[in-house]
């Protein structure tokens, strides 16, 4: 079977009513828009924290316009999802531990590692469940752009999906930017670094644990390597798979105003940043929330 042929069995995604609002898909593979309601009006009021949620699971990345979103209610909705993730990759707001601050251009100094597909702390034993991101000040430029994994996985030709099923792939944070780190880093830092993120093995085909669609886990920032192969060997294969995965078909490019959210599923999609905006100031609240699981 060709790949014009598999790509056509797929149905486009729709709209869907739910009881309190309509979401308008992005795609035909994933990802919404919802209007006409207020993200926050969820922390008092079940019935539309059960759909936005279910809106979540169903399109796995669902935005938000024109949102008016406090610090307190930002880490509130958070906690709604799961266990707030206080240790972060960006400053945090004072006063407001697990909301973090990501504010270009001075986060340049940093390194920038966003600017390739990953799944946010995919080198964890147990990685991010979600993120909500809300901006607040935002230049020309700087979409973000998501991947759908089930899509990608889904895709694939059964003879590529029956030899991938049974492997495994090492995850580390470290890997793509190991040199800058050794150059920039003192030895000792390093070793501290290394021993409190270490990297962790995962499948490269997960069984989401709500939905249980199949999923690709594996990503061109975190994936170090596929276990069990010759370096050759491994090399080939993530190079298709990094290819195959964030193919236009799987992609949702969103383009952002100020106080637009954003909430993705970071088990089943890949996200990256477009760093197009030069030193334009972009300035970015977020709050990420984890669950117990454990890629299977």
């Amino acid at each position: 079977m060709s790949r014009s042929q598999l790509a056509t069995k797929q149905t486009p995604i729709e709209a869907k009513h739910y009881s309190h609002f309509k979401v308008e898909p992005l795609t035909g593979t994933f990802g919404a828009q919802i209007d006409d309601i207020q993200i926050a009006d969820a922390l008092n009021n079940d019935e539309l924290f059960a759909d936005i949620r279910n809106a979540w699971l169903d399109y796995q990345v669902v935005f938000f316009r024109n949102q008016e979103l406090t610090p307190e209610q930002h880490l509130a909705l958070g906690q709604r999802f799961g266990e707030i993730q206080k240790v972060g990759y960006a400053p945090g707001l004072e006063g407001h531990e697990g909301v973090w601050v990501q504010e270009y251009p001075d986060l340049y100094e940093g390194l920038v590692s966003d600017i390739d597909w990953h799944s946010d702390s995919s080198f964890r034993s147990t990685p991010t469940r979600g993120s909500l991101l809300y901006a607040l000040d935002v230049p020309v430029g700087g979409d973000t752009v998501w991947a759908d994994q089930c899509a990608a996985y889904e895709d694939l030709a059964p003879s590529w999906r029956n030899f991938i099923d049974g492997l495994s792939a090492i995850h580390d944070n470290m890997h793509r930017n190991l040199l800058h780190v050794l150059e920039t880093m003192p030895a000792d830092q390093f070793e501290k670094l290394r021993k409190y993120l270490p990297p962790s093995e995962h499948p490269v085909v997960c069984n989401h644990p709500e939905t249980e669609r199949k999923f690709l886990f594996v990503s061109e920032l975190m994936t170090r390597e596929i276990v069990g192969m010759k370096r050759a060997e491994s090399r080939a294969v993530m190079d298709f798979l990094f290819a195959h995965q964030t193919r236009p078909e799987y992609q949702c490019r969103f383009r952002w105003e100020p106080k637009s959210l954003a909430l993705w599923d970071n088990f089943s999609t890949l996200h990256r940043g477009i760093f197009d905006f030069g030193q334009g100031h972009r300035l970015m609240h977020r709050v990420s929330f984890n669950t117990p699981w454990t890629p299977t």
